[in-house]
């Protein structure tokens, strides 16, 4: 049986500023993440991971999932690995609903419960999840 040794590597595509030295509250992470990907617009479901670190300064973000207008799945795995590889204390999710809605939905806080039990288990703070619905927003995560 052959096996590979392998080599993981973060590719840093594009950098961005934020005036907010930290990050302390949802309205901080919804303006940061509209700014940028601009989900109050979206036809498209898309769910976005922020990375954080000790102090609560966003080192990384990306995409992690895109769906159709009513659905995304969200793969827990890509959300560790995500978080794992830049090395980040804390982190955060942001999805969008085109339906302009913003309240979140069964499957939303049940995948909420998930990735909030598996961050325990890891000892990686989740500390937000945020649903976005035209110019509204609310948080999952209880």
């Amino acid at each position: 049986m052959k096996f590979s040794k392998i080599k993981l590597q973060m590719v840093q595509e594009q950098n961005f500023n934020y005036n907010s030295k930290t990050i302390s509250s949802a309205t901080d992470i919804v303006r940061y993440v509209n700014n940028i990907e601009e989900l109050e617009k979206a036809t498209e479901e898309h769910t976005i991971l922020i990375c954080l670190n000790t102090k609560n300064q966003i080192i990384a973000y990306t995409e992690i999932a895109k769906g159709g207008n009513n659905l995304c799945f969200v793969d827990m795995k890509s959300i560790f690995k995500n978080v794992l590889m830049c090395n980040a204390s804390k982190f955060i999710l942001v999805h969008n609903h085109p339906s302009q809605m913003a309240d979140p939905s069964k499957s939303d806080i049940e995948t909420t419960k998930h990735i909030k039990q598996a961050s325990e288990i890891m000892n990686i703070e989740f500390l937000d999840h945020i649903v976005i619905g035209g110019n509204n927003f609310v948080s999952c995560l209880i």
